[in-house]
C-alpha cells in the first residue's frame, strides 16, 4: 500500500517549471532554423543542441535522484540562457513582401552602410548604384568601389578609389567600363573619365569630360554592336543648358577609342535628363529615359531620329491602363521582348511589339492609384510599410539600377539604404 501510495504523489512543481523552461529553450532555438541563412543556421543549431542536451541531463536528474531538483532547475535556466544568447546573435533576414504576382525580397547587403566582403547576407554597401551582369558576375558601382557579386559571396575589385567616384559601371564581355569622377575639383570644375579595368589594371580610355553646373554631366553611357560607345552628354552654355547624344569609336587594330563624337542634340532641356538613363536591347535599338518629360525614347537601329516609344510628355502620372503615362522613369533593362523600368519608387514592366509599347503593368511598389492619389509622400515612407492594404517593398530611389543575373533574376539597387533587391514574378 505503501508503494501504491508513493506512485500516487504528487510531482514537485519544481520539475514541472524546470520541463518547461526546457521546452521552451528548445522551441525558441529551433525557430531561427528556419533561416536561410548559413551563420543562423550554425548559431539556432548550436543553440538547440545545448538547450536538448541540457534537458535530457535534467531530466535524467530529476526523475532518478529527486533530491537534486534545485541543481537541476539551475542547470537548465542557465541552458536556457545561452541557449538564447546565441539565439539573439542570429541576423535578422528581412521578409520577403508581396505586390500583386510579385515577392521582392533581400538579395544581398546587411543593410548597414559600410565596405564589408563576405556572402550576401553578412556584406555591406555604402550606396549601391549602377549594376551590370556578365555570366554569373553582377558587378555594382558602390561609390568609390567597384563591387563583384558571384557565387553567393561580395568582394570588392580593383579600382583607383583614392583618385576617383565610380558613378557608372558598364561591361562590354570581360571588360569593365567605369564611368569616373576626379575627387579633387580644379578651376571650379570636376571631370569625367571613362575607365576600363582590364586583368585588374585600370586605364583610361577617353579624354577629359567637364562637368559643369550638373553634378556629373555623363547621366548614363551604354554600348552597342562594335563595341561603340554611346553616352549622353549636358552642357552649360549661355542662356541654358543642353543634351547631346555622343560616342567613342573602338579601333580594333589599335585597341583604342578616339574621342567623343557629336551624333545628334535632344530636343529637351538638359534639366530634364540630368537622370537619364539608355540601354540598346538585342537588337541594337537604343532606348533612353527622359525622366524630367515622364517619357522613354527609342531610336531604332538604323534610324536617325528619336521616337517616343512611352509615356506622354510633360504628363507626371501612374497608369497602367490605355495610354499608360510615367512619373520620373529612370533605369531601363531590356529582357526578351520587354522592357523593366524603375520609376519613381516603382518597379514597371513593358511589353515591347516592334516600335511600340503594347502593354505596362506595375510590378512592385505603390500602385498607380495610390500615387495618383496625391495622399502618400514616397520619399517619406519606410520600407515595409503598409499603405491602404499594401505593402511598400522600398522607398523611392530614381538613381537606382536593374540588372539580370544569371539565373534569371531581376534585381534591384537601393543606393539610399544600402541593399541590393530581387524581385520575383510568382
Amino acid at each position: 500500500m505503501e508503494e501504491q501510495h508513493e506512485s500516487h504523489e504528487k510531482i514537485d512543481p519544481k520539475i514541472i517549471v524546470a520541463l518547461i523552461s526546457g521546452l521552451v529553450s528548445i522551441v525558441s532555438a529551433m525557430v531561427p532554423l528556419l533561416s536561410d541563412t548559413e551563420r543562423n543556421l550554425v548559431l539556432a543549431s548550436a543553440a538547440f543542441l545545448i538547450a536538448l542536451v541540457l534537458m535530457g541531463i535534467c531530466v535524467f536528474i530529476l526523475f532518478r535522484k529527486r533530491l537534486y531538483v534545485g541543481i537541476a532547475a539551475l542547470i537548465l535556466l542557465a541552458g536556457s540562457a545561452l541557449s538564447g544568447l546565441l539565439a539573439k546573435q542570429v541576423v535578422p533576414v528581412p521578409s520577403a513582401l508581396t505586390y500583386a504576382d510579385t515577392t521582392v525580397s533581400v538579395y544581398a547587403g546587411s543593410g548597414e552602410r559600410a565596405y564589408r566582403d563576405g556572402s550576401f547576407q553578412e556584406c555591406a554597401f555604402v550606396s549601391p548604384g549602377c549594376m551590370t551582369a556578365w555570366e554569373n558576375r553582377v558587378y555594382v558601382a558602390d561609390s568609390d568601389r567597384i563591387r563583384c557579386l558571384e557565387n553567393g559571396a561580395v568582394s570588392t575589385e580593383p579600382f583607383p578609389a583614392s583618385r576617383y567616384n565610380a558613378l557608372l559601371v558598364r561591361n562590354l564581355e570581360s571588360d569593365l567600363y567605369v564611368l569616373a569622377e576626379n575627387r579633387q575639383m580644379e578651376d571650379g570644375r570636376y571631370y569625367n573619365f571613362f575607365i576600363r579595368i582590364r586583368n585588374g589594371e585600370a586605364e583610361v580610355v577617353s579624354g577629359r569630360l567637364d562637368v559643369g553646373a550638373f553634378s556629373a554631366n555623363v547621366p548614363d553611357f551604354a554600348f552597342s554592336r562594335g563595341g561603340v560607345l554611346w553616352f549622353i552628354r549636358l552642357y552649360d552654355v549661355p542662356g541654358g543648358a543642353s543634351a547631346t547624344l555622343q560616342k567613342l569609336s573602338y579601333d580594333l587594330d589599335a585597341d583604342r577609342y578616339g574621342p567623343p563624337e557629336w551624333v545628334m542634340d535632344f530636343h529637351y532641356e538638359a534639366d530634364d535628363m540630368k537622370e537619364s538613363r539608355m540601354v540598346f536591347d538585342a537588337d541594337d535599338n537604343l532606348y533612353v529615359s527622359v525622366p524630367g518629360q515622364g517619357i522613354i525614347l527609342r531610336l531604332g537601329h538604323g534610324e536617325q531620329e528619336f521616337r517616343v516609344f512611352a509615356g506622354t510628355p510633360g504628363k507626371h502620372v501612374f497608369n497602367d491602363q490605355g495610354d499608360f503615362t510615367f512619373s520620373y522613369p529612370t533605369a531601363l533593362l531590356p529582357v526578351n521582348g520587354r522592357l523593366y523600368v524603375l520609376d519613381n519608387g516603382t518597379v514597371r514592366l513593358v511589353t515591347v511589339d516592334g516600335e511600340r509599347a503594347a502593354a505596362c503593368e506595375t510590378l512592385a511598389g505603390v500602385t498607380p492609384e495610390i500615387l495618383n492619389s496625391g495622399k502618400v509622400n514616397i520619399w517619406n515612407m519606410e520600407t515595409g510599410e503598409s499603405v491602404s492594404g499594401v505593402e511598400f517593398a522600398f522607398q523611392a530611389h530614381v538613381k537606382g539600377s536593374l540588372a539580370l543575373d544569371n539565373r534569371g533574376r531581376l534585381l534591384l539597387s537601393d543606393p539610399e539604404n544600402s541593399y541590393i533587391y530581387q524581385i520575383l514574378e510568382n
